[in-house]
């Protein structure tokens, strides 16, 4: 599901900071090749080290849509004024800080090869991400 919910969450924070569609576009295209690769790194199956490697990518690709979103998004909003400012920031911090914990969750459990915890503990905890991210943001 989130080839569909993460650009669309993102799509509510470029249309609140007004952003232009040179970001949106940029945003969602490092989104949609963030959940791509996280995925190759979920289903492959010749090894840990190429899982790891796909954990690797999709990670720095989440760094790099932080970056835009704390920098160039949030340069865009910075035009917003009161509540919305307020709103805006909220929900980037929110939408930070939530995406952040899952590549590390992913590669502390079982999926990722450390298991610190069982896969039951790694759902759950993305179960509680999911909701949060998307109870949290609306």
């Amino acid at each position: 599901d989130w080839l569909f919910t993460t650009p669309l969450l993102l799509l509510d924070l470029c249309l609140l900071a007004e952003a232009d569609r040179t970001t949106i576009y940029t945003l969602i295209g490092i989104d949609l090749f963030m959940v791509g690769t996280g995925v190759a790194g979920a289903l492959a199956r010749s090894g840990q080290t190429i899982r790891v490697v796909w954990w690797a990518i999709s990670t720095g690709a989440l760094l790099v849509l932080l970056y835009f979103l704390f920098e160039t998004l949030s340069e865009q909003a910075s035009r917003l004024s009161g509540e919305r400012a307020a709103l805006f920031a909220r929900l980037r911090n929110l939408t930070i800080g939530l995406w952040l914990c899952y590549p590390v969750i992913w590669i502390l459990g079982t999926e990722g090869g450390t298991g610190l915890f069982g896969l039951g503990v790694e759902t759950a905890l993305f179960a509680v991400l999911d909701l949060s991210a998307k109870i949290g943001f609306g």
